[in-house]
């Protein structure tokens, strides 16, 4: 049963993942004003955040998922814990110290492939974008910890630090140094420092600073299949900014890079969420041959999906209508060309944690390995071909295109994992029906206008018509279940 503190919990976890996305969207106004600054620069921006969070992958070497399976294998032996706890955080601040010297000697050499006609400021602004990274993921790290702590407020605040300052500094800067991008650069590398000062005095007061031979193996065991992972993802994920530069423009950069960003927000919402259901989750699989409790988890991941498939059709539909009054440049509107598409591929999250969660808690992360290897693989080559061939419509497509692969090889590698008794109709078919119907229509839109928007509107009633009807039946369910779970009756 859940209770009104995990509720309110869960809310707070959804609300401060998402304010580091707010932040972005409320500075997308002023970095989408051709005044302060140049579209090509938006789009080199892209590559510097690009950069950034490469570095945190390698920084971080997927500890913040590590902690979650640790930190409930040794919540009955505290002291054990914070050893552990202590170790992981020395590992976090040596690699990034080692990371950050290995750019200061050969930062070059990312100038010479992506910036061009590079100037002093481009070496300032690699080593800016790995410090940022570098403090990124400390911070991740230390968010993990929290959560699973259960210290939603502690959260909630340290993301209201990193949510004012970036949001500050970048337009204070922005608006001293206009037509450059000293702005964005310094404002999230300041916002970083000040979110890192508060995870470092919090998690080394804690936990210390350790250093223990005793935890090196199994921590490389369990997380380097996942950091392999997450470079894989990484590809999946901001690769195709990197190959879109050497084939077209920095204006198309910037336009495919501002219609990936209007998905952020409710990617966001969907991590938040996510993030506050995995104690709970974790928890029922400890006893997963209890049918109450594989009950509960198929209530979680039905109502999970349910929400994503209804958020993502309305979120195409009202994005186009309201952020367009804040863009200071009309460029920017072709990017709606291409939002619709990416957003749609979005539905598979509900049908990936199915297999994400079982993968994580029992520890067959190295299967991971082959599912996002040849899934980057993939895209690389069909990225780079349909570019050329579509230009960003190629790009947007691939990325919906390589999410359906994705799922085929977690169905291919993982079915042992899967619950059986899942409905394979609400989970599988119907967000494969929604990507179909979402992603189709857009390829007829050929301008920012009405049609646009009627096209959206005739989606989202396709889609919620079609999900009210496969879950007539369990929508009474649902709201009986909150009820309980929330113990307000």
């Amino acid at each position: 049963m859940i209770s009104k503190k995990f509720l309110a919990s869960s809310f707070i976890y959804t609300f401060s993942s998402m304010l580091s996305t707010l932040a972005s969207f409320l500075l997308l106004p002023f970095y989408t004003n051709s005044g302060l600054l140049k579209v090509a620069d938006f789009g080199l921006l892209s590559l510097f955040i690009g950069l950034s969070l490469l570095v945190q992958v390698f920084t971080n070497f997927s500890i913040d998922i590590y902690i979650g399976v640790a930190y409930h294998e040794l919540k009955d032996q505290p002291e054990k814990l914070k050893q552990k706890l202590g170790f992981l955080n020395a590992y976090v601040l040596f690699s990034g110290t080692i990371i950050a010297t290995i750019f200061a000697v050969s930062g070059n050499l990312f100038i010479q492939h992506y910036i061009e006609n590079p100037n002093p400021d481009s070496y300032r602004y690699v080593m800016m974008s790995v410090l940022t990274g570098v403090f990124t993921a400390h911070f991740k790290f230390y968010n993990a910890i929290l959560i699973n702590r259960e210290k939603p407020m502690r959260y909630l605040w340290s993301n209201i630090l990193n949510f004012i300052t970036t949001v500050v500094f970048s337009l204070v800067i922005l608006k001293m140094f206009p037509l450059t991008l000293e702005g964005p650069i310094w404002g999230r590398l300041l916002s970083c420092a000040c979110i890192f000062t508060w995870s470092f005095i919090d998690v080394t007061w804690n936990y210390g600073i350790v250093f223990s031979k005793e935890f090196i193996k199994p921590t490389i065991q369990f997380c380097l299949p996942l950091f392999v992972t997450t470079v894989f993802q990484w590809i999946l994920s901001y690769s195709a900014n990197f190959i879109i530069k050497p084939l077209l423009f920095n204006k198309e950069l910037a336009v495919f890079d501002l219609a990936t960003k209007c998905t952020l927000l409710v990617n966001f919402l969907i991590d938040g969420v996510s993030a506050a259901m995995t104690p709970r989750i974790y928890g029922l699989m400890k006893d997963s041959n209890n049918e109450s409790n594989i009950r509960e988890l198929n209530k979680f991941f039905s109502a999970f999906n349910f929400v994503i498939i209804l958020i993502l059709p309305l979120n195409i539909l009202i994005i186009p209508l309201v952020l367009p009054v804040f863009i200071g440049d009309p460029k920017y509107l072709e990017a709606f060309l291409y939002f619709g598409i990416i957003c749609a591929g979005l539905v598979t999250r509900g049908m990936m944690n199915l297999y994400i969660y079982p993968i994580n808690y029992y520890r067959k992360t190295s299967r991971l390995l082959s599912i996002n290897g040849i899934a980057a693989i993939v895209q690389i080559i069909l990225v780079y071909l349909m570019v050329k061939q579509f230009k960003l419509y190629g790009a947007a497509l691939t990325l919906n295109i390589v999410k359906i692969i994705l799922l085929g090889l977690y169905a291919y590698y993982c079915s042992d994992l899967l619950n059986q008794k899942i409905n394979r109709l609400k989970m599988i078919w119907l967000p494969l029906i929604v990507i179909f119907v979402l992603s189709v229509p857009e390829l007829f839109i050929r301008s920012y206008g009405l049609e646009m928007h009627l096209i959206h509107l005739g989606e989202f009633s396709v889609v919620f018509l079609i999900t009210l009807f496969i879950y007539r039946r369990e929508l009474p369910g649902f709201v009986s279940w909150g009820i309980k779970s929330a113990n307000l009756r």
